[in-house]
């Protein structure tokens, strides 16, 4: 659960393929407070693909037992491999299906047509079992700040309220010292970041004013002396707070996890902490370099997650990875003989065929085009992989 305004919301997200049923859910979800409805899918493979790749926790899902294609059992066991911590339950029809509900350790089952008391029972069961999780994770360590750096920057006190900055340039600066972790940062290389080729007069300026008004953003948070000053070699500035949650040391550990031990589940969450990327949409100049490093390993975690779901058959699955791959490196050749290998691996020959000419048209002249051979890769395409 995350706070919102003071407020615990439960996210929640509703899967049913019967449209009026679909609504219906939604509507009685507006209803209560505390409860935030983060999506309604009418497709098992739409929903998978958003709880694959959304940076946002997913505390409940109300998932339809009878989906075309998929039953419900088995799209809860795929959602569990992408999601372990969420929460499931299940709709259905029949209440016969209540017994084998309980095989994927759901939360509880609902007749449909839903019932609002059905719904507040579900919805009451899961605010609890969220706050007893939620409790035990954060007891030893919501001491401190919450800072995430994936996406726009932005900063929650303890009590998950947001830090206010009365100007753009105070959350940069912060941005900036926090990326250095705690470590001093010189005036010089505050001021080239935040300024580049302004005059230096003025951008020394700039920095005391910036420094004085981001403290003062801290303070109103109780976050005193957390800038601290040196003047030593021409100066510096360093940050020294107590952080709770760093969403780049989360995502750091959970690589660190995955290459030690080669399983899913730290992978899928390094993906998912990742989200949109390193302070994207920031804009900031500064921040350059290290996006481009954590993207470079991030596609990296793309290309492993789409081996593992093709070396499990979950072609379907594996297609949304390689797609988020194909739009962050759109000139690799291996991407693409890899996406012609997949389409061809889920029998859709005729997209592999229109793929392939597109992707020659787009790498035409580059060096990695020689590894767009239909012949070679269509022979033995899981050999991609």
């Amino acid at each position: 659960m995350r706070t919102e305004g003071g407020t615990d919301m439960l996210r929640v997200i509703a899967v049913d393929d019967e449209l009026p049923a679909l609504r219906r859910a939604g509507k009685l979800l507006e209803t209560f407070e505390g409860v935030r409805v983060d999506g309604l899918f009418d497709k098992a493979q739409a929903f998978l693909e958003h709880a694959l790749t959304a940076p946002e926790p997913i505390d409940l899902v109300l998932l339809d037992m009878e989906m075309p294609g998929i039953h419900g059992l088995e799209l809860a066991r795929r959602l569990r491999d992408i999601r372990p911590e969420v929460q499931i339950a299940f709709l259905t029809a029949y209440e016969e299906y209540a017994r084998d509900a309980f095989q994927v350790e759901a939360l509880d089952y609902l007749l449909k047509p839903i019932m609002p008391e059905d719904l507040e029972r579900a919805l009451g069961r899961a605010a609890k079992r969220g706050e007893r999780t939620g409790s035990a994770r954060e007891s030893a360590s919501r001491t401190g700040v919450s800072v995430r750096s994936f996406g726009p920057f932005s900063v929650e006190d303890e009590n998950g309220r947001p830090i206010r900055f009365r100007n753009s340039k105070g959350r940069e600066l912060l941005a900036l010292l926090h990326a250095y972790r705690g470590r001093p940062v010189g005036r010089a290389q505050l001021t080239d970041g935040l300024w580049f080729g302004r005059d230096a007069d003025k951008t020394q300026a700039n920095l005391h004013s910036t420094v004085y008004q981001l403290r003062k953003d801290l303070e109103a948070c109780g976050l005193e002396n957390a800038i601290e000053q040196s003047k030593t070699a021409g100066g510096s500035y360093a940050l020294r707070w107590d952080v709770a949650f760093d969403d780049v040391a989360a995502y750091e550990e959970e690589l660190r996890r995955f290459r030690e031990t080669g399983s899913l589940t730290p992978l899928m969450r390094a993906v998912q902490l990742y989200g949109e990327g390193y302070l994207a949409g920031s804009g900031y100049e500064w921040a350059a370099p290290r996006q481009a490093e954590l993207e470079l390993e991030f596609v990296g975690l793309l290309e492993a997650m789409v081996d593992a779901y093709v070396g499990q058959g979950r072609y379907e699955i594996a297609l949304n990875p390689l797609q988020r791959w194909s739009q962050l490196l759109p000139l690799s050749g291996r991407l693409h003989a890899k996406m012609i290998a997949l389409l061809l691996l889920m029998n859709r020959d005729k997209d592999a065929l229109a793929y392939h000419e597109l992707a020659q048209e787009l790498m035409d002249g580059e060096d990695e085009a020689s590894e767009l051979n239909y012949a070679s890769i269509s022979a033995n395409p899981a050999s991609m992989f």
